[in-house]
């Protein structure tokens, strides 16, 4: 990112939880990474919902935040 969009976002806001979304193939690799800030849990339920439909190779959906596994959504 250029500094004049570093410039030009908007500031984070203080009650947001930023989470970490990985997409876990079946040999453990996480192939995708994708980032999420909200206060809202069902909101990054509904992205990692998302994520296994976009990317067939994923067997699961890791949700981490601050170091921790928090939940895992597994494909059916």
């Amino acid at each position: 990112m250029t500094d004049a969009a570093l410039a030009a976002a908007p500031p984070a806001d203080p009650g947001e939880e930023f989470y970490t979304l990985l997409c876990v193939r079946a040999d453990g690799v996480a192939s995708v990474v994708d980032l999420v800030a909200t206060r809202e849990l069902g909101i990054v339920r509904h992205r990692a919902e998302a994520l296994l439909a976009e990317h067939r190779s994923a067997e699961r959906v890791e949700v981490w935040r601050d170091g921790a596994l928090l939940e895992q959504l597994e494909r059916v």
